[in-house]
């Protein structure tokens, strides 16, 4: 058993990770039948499915978890970037430029909660 039991920002940022995996999970397959590109389509599949499956990792308190989350939270946070600069000057710039910005807001989220004192000691202990 841990010194630390699990806070509760921990147990937030699992459930916010599980939720944004899976909504990146139905993205992805709406991005293969919209003609977004296969490319892109399949990138947000796995980083989706990246979430849903290191998200238990979180629960338990692993460093590898955490550290896995966090570069795919950085992954997901310049794509949002990309896609407000990428929108933000084209015709269709409204659902895609808050689509990127919505992304940028979780993924700053995700990063915040993931390195807060009591949750940094959480992973530190375990």
């Amino acid at each position: 058993m841990s010194a630390v039991g699990r806070p509760f920002i921990v147990t937030l940022l699992g459930v916010i990770v599980i939720i944004f995996g899976i909504l990146g999970i139905i993205a992805g397959i709406g991005g293969l039948f919209s003609g977004t590109g296969l490319l892109i389509a399949l990138i947000t599949i796995i980083l989706g499915l990246v979430y849903v499956l290191v998200a238990r990792g979180l629960f338990r308190g692993s460093s590898g978890a955490r550290f896995i989350i966090a570069v795919v939270t950085v992954l997901h946070l310049l794509t949002g970037i990309w896609e407000m600069i990428t929108f933000w000057s084209s015709s269709a710039w409204g659902a895609r430029f808050f689509e990127g910005l919505i992304q940028g807001i979780v993924a700053l989220l995700i990063l915040l909660l993931l390195y807060t004192p009591k949750a940094t000691a959480f992973f530190k202990s375990n």
